[in-house]
């Protein structure tokens, strides 16, 4: 840059010198700020990728850690579904063999029970053989006392169907048994 030493020309030279200096600061002080927010931008980067590897590094161990108890877990908790499963099936059992104990001792032992059978948790259907007259009778007093309230196991009897052979001289009675 030359000099002109002119009062005029001194004048606007040295306000040109004072703009250009001041230019020069405002572009350095925006060439500071742009490269420091850069590297900040990256240092952010940076850092954010380091924490986003270890929380994945992290998150890898527990899923490698899982898979390899997985097997583990679902054996465990399918032992536990079948234990309940299968107490639940012995409760029920244990239900219908009191049931049955019931049935099967309600009558007289001349009193032959041919089958029952059961219908629903608390119905049966039986079916019974009587030889003669007496036994018959034995039988039939014996439905009374229950449908009575004679037997607290047996809520009552209703006989749905009664047949005479008169070859073997048998009564075959089939009834509905409800327990309560």
């Amino acid at each position: 840059m030359s000099l002109n030493l002119l009062p005029n020309q001194a004048k606007f030279q040295v306000k040109k010198i004072r703009a250009i200096a001041l230019s020069r600061k405002i572009m350095i002080t925006f060439l500071i700020i742009w490269v420091v927010l850069v590297l900040v931008v990256l240092g952010l980067e940076q850092g954010e990728k380091w924490w986003l590897n270890k929380q994945n590094m992290g998150y890898k161990l527990v899923v490698a850690d899982y898979l390899q108890s997985s097997p583990e877990i679902v054996t465990s908790q399918t032992i536990k579904f079948r234990a309940k499963l299968l107490g639940k099936v012995l409760a029920d059992r244990f239900e219908y063999a009191d049931a049955f104990k019931i049935v099967g001792t309600a009558f007289d032992d001349s009193i032959k029970i041919k089958d029952f059978e059961l219908k629903e948790k608390s119905f049966f259907l039986v079916s019974v053989v009587v030889e003669d007259n007496q036994t018959m009778k034995l039988l039939e007093n014996r439905i009374g006392e229950i449908n009575f309230g004679g037997e607290p196991a047996i809520k009552k009897i209703v006989i749905k169907s009664v047949v005479f052979t008169k070859v073997e001289a048998k009564w075959l009675l089939t009834m509905e048994v409800y327990l309560k």
